[in-house]
């Protein structure tokens, strides 16, 4: 059965503007890096980290940690490949889901604009 299991290691946040608030307009981007760290015939590891930056510059919101991708090894390549231009891998779009409650408790806390859980999906996409 496939899975992925997203593990956090390092928050690192930093309030870029002093007349940035909770309600400034604000258009984040994303900046992913990820690498393979272990593999074996049933799972994949990776280490990750998403940044957040936004235009103005108002915050710099980061998340680093280590990605475990099992199944089998159509499964994972599967999740690894974009399933078109438009749309990011599942992996990808699965480490965003699981760590989005922490940038928006990180961007709450700084009283900066909150980024959209929406972020990875095309706009006017019905993708779930």
């Amino acid at each position: 059965m496939f899975g992925v299991n997203v593990l956090v290691e390092r928050v690192d946040a930093s309030r870029l503007s002093d007349k940035a608030s909770e309600n400034s307009p604000s258009n984040y981007s994303l900046n992913v890096s990820m690498s393979e760290r272990d593999r074996n015939p049933e799972a994949l590891v990776l280490s990750f980290t998403l940044e957040l930056t936004n235009q103005p510059q108002l915050a710099r919101l980061a998340v680093s940690g280590i990605a475990t991708l099992t199944g089998t090894k159509e499964e994972i390549q599967s999740a690894l490949s974009a399933p078109d231009e438009k749309n990011p891998p599942l992996v990808l779009t699965t480490i965003y889901e699981r760590t989005y409650g922490l940038f928006y408790l990180v961007a709450s806390s700084l009283k900066v604009p909150h980024p959209l859980p929406t972020l990875l999906k095309p706009s006017g996409s019905d993708r779930k």
